[in-house]
């Protein structure tokens, strides 16, 4: 669990998880669904854990120094659970209601990967795949995908990303004899 740092300077918020080890708020968008899920079922869990002890130490009628901090500690780490779990739950909500997406899975499955990759991928990373499955498809293939019928989605993203850059032409492999049976023969 972490949001700030020791210097005063914010850090961006993470939580500690036993299986996932420090998951960024930031890093939510790129998770799959099935991702999303385990690591709200440990927050959750988490969450759970803490509440425990806070109402233990609640229940206590006098707190030692020690326990007051953990008490502290622990509503802290509960306070930036919680709002872990708030985020995990807006980017399920706002994956759910994407209306794109929904669009897209309507048409075919490769609009609707198009669609998952643009949202998932950093603008950088979505730009390279895009330039090597354009290269892998060819010159031919990008002609037609300027027809009449191409989604305008695409087009779009075809415009944006660059042309590929053509591969050298293979050099010709020549093949010397070998200088020992060349004497010998």
């Amino acid at each position: 669990m972490g949001q700030r740092e020791g210097s005063g300077g914010q850090r961006p918020t993470f939580l500690t998880l036993r299986d996932h080890g420090k998951v960024y708020v930031a890093d939510l968008p790129r998770l799959s669904d099935g991702q999303l899920t385990h690591i709200a079922k440990e927050a959750q869990d988490v969450l759970d854990s803490l509440n425990r002890r806070l109402q233990e130490l609640e229940e206590q009628p006098f707190l030692s120094e020690a326990d007051q901090d953990t008490r502290i500690r622990a509503t802290t780490k509960r306070d930036i659970t919680q709002r872990f779990l708030t985020s995990i739950a807006q980017e399920q909500e706002l994956r759910r209601s994407n209306p794109a997406l929904r669009a897209a899975a309507g048409e075919s499955l490769a609009r609707a990967f198009l669609e998952l990759a643009r949202h998932r991928l950093p603008g950088a990373t979505f730009d390279s795949l895009l330039q090597e499955a354009l290269a892998a498809c060819g010159p031919g293939e990008e002609a037609s995908l300027g027809g009449e019928g191409t989604d305008p989605q695409v087009l779009r993203l075809l415009q944006r990303a660059e042309a590929p850059q053509p591969r050298p032409a293979a050099l010709p492999v020549v093949l010397s004899p070998d200088p020992s049976q060349v004497l010998s023969a």
